[in-house]
């Protein structure tokens, strides 16, 4: 049974390739966003830019964020839907 979104809400995350995560939503959407960009301009995330501490993000708060243990970081699925669509509406390069 698809659910509808109110607010963005995931149901598995799975890395896709490096610095790229496979999101699922609750409504059964399943999109690939790329987080490298972001990992190099925050500082915060910087830490993410190890591949085996990026491997192990998790679904966090019941779909309401990703994580990682460690270094403790979480995103929110609502900043991950944003930066997904964001994504798709810009020309790729050639």
């Amino acid at each position: 049974m698809m659910l509808r979104m109110k607010r963005p809400r995931l149901s598995a995350v799975r890395v896709w390739s490096d610095f790229c995560l496979e999101l699922t939503f609750i409504d059964d959407q399943r999109w690939v966003v790329d987080l490298s960009q972001d990992l190099q301009d925050a500082p915060g995330l910087q830490p993410l830019l190890d591949p085996e501490i990026f491997a192990s993000v998790i679904l966090g708060d019941h779909g309401w964020s990703v994580e990682w243990p460690e270094p403790d970081i979480q995103i929110g699925a609502d900043t991950l839907y944003l930066e997904m669509l964001a994504q798709r509406s810009s020309p790729h390069p050639a």
